[in-house]
Order: structure tokens, then C-alpha cells, then sequence
């Protein structure tokens, strides 16, 4: 019995990921529809954030999709390797997401510091 137990806890706790992952999909998609206005209004180097960040955001959202799919599909099969590839997949574009955001956030916080520190100096604009 302790082991049909554990069984159905490592379905349950997949299924609760799954949902998990459909709610952070639909957060993907209202993030994407926010920086389509905000690209709108955006300087030239948040524009060309918004337009690097993008692409990342929706192969994240697809990868988790075919997670998704592939676990309705598989429910028995969770620890092969195409659903770990899946998961390594989402893994690493996330960490590359990460990166970008990380990067154009230093950039515009120097780029604001450099900014005051140019007016505070009264120096000449470009």
C-alpha cells in the first residue's frame, strides 16, 4: 500500500505542477500583450529589449505547452527522457531569458546614472 501511496503523491504533485505551468502561460501571455504597449512608448534600447525578450517568452510558453501535452498524454511515463528533455528545453531558455532581463536592467540603470551624473556636471548633450 505505501507504494501505490507514493505512487499517486508523484501524479498528484505533477498534476498540481501542471496546473501550475497553465497559470504561468497565461501570466506569459498578459506579459507579452503589456510589452506590446509599452513597445509603443518605449526608447530605441527598450524597444530592442522588448523585441529580444519577446521571443524567449513564447518558446517558454511553448515548451511548457508541449510539457503539458506530453504529461496528459503520458501520465505513466513522467521520468523518460523526452519529458525531461522538455523540461532541460524550458530550463535553459528560462535561464537565457533571465540573463537578458538581468543585462538591459543593469544597462538602463547605468544609463539613468550616467544620465544624472551628466546633468549634475552640466555636460553638453550628445
Amino acid at each position: 500500500m505505501e507504494s501505490f501511496t507514493r505512487s499517486n503523491l508523484g501524479w498528484e504533485s505533477h498534476a498540481a505542477t501542471v496546473n501550475e505551468m497553465k497559470e504561468h502561460i497565461n501570466a506569459a501571455g498578459r506579459t507579452l500583450a503589456k510589452l506590446d504597449d509599452a513597445r509603443k512608448t518605449a526608447s530605441p534600447w527598450q524597444a530592442t529589449a522588448i523585441d529580444r525578450i519577446k521571443p524567449l517568452l513564447k518558446e517558454i510558453a511553448s515548451n511548457t505547452e508541449t510539457v503539458i501535452e506530453y504529461i496528459n498524454k503520458n501520465p505513466k511515463r513522467l521520468f523518460m527522457n523526452q519529458y525531461k528533455d522538455y523540461i532541460e528545453a524550458n530550463a535553459d531558455v528560462a535561464d537565457k531569458l533571465a540573463g537578458l532581463i538581468g543585462d538591459f536592467v543593469e544597462y538602463g540603470n547605468t544609463k539613468n546614472r550616467l544620465e544624472r551624473l551628466s546633468s549634475k556636471l552640466e555636460l553638453p548633450g550628445k
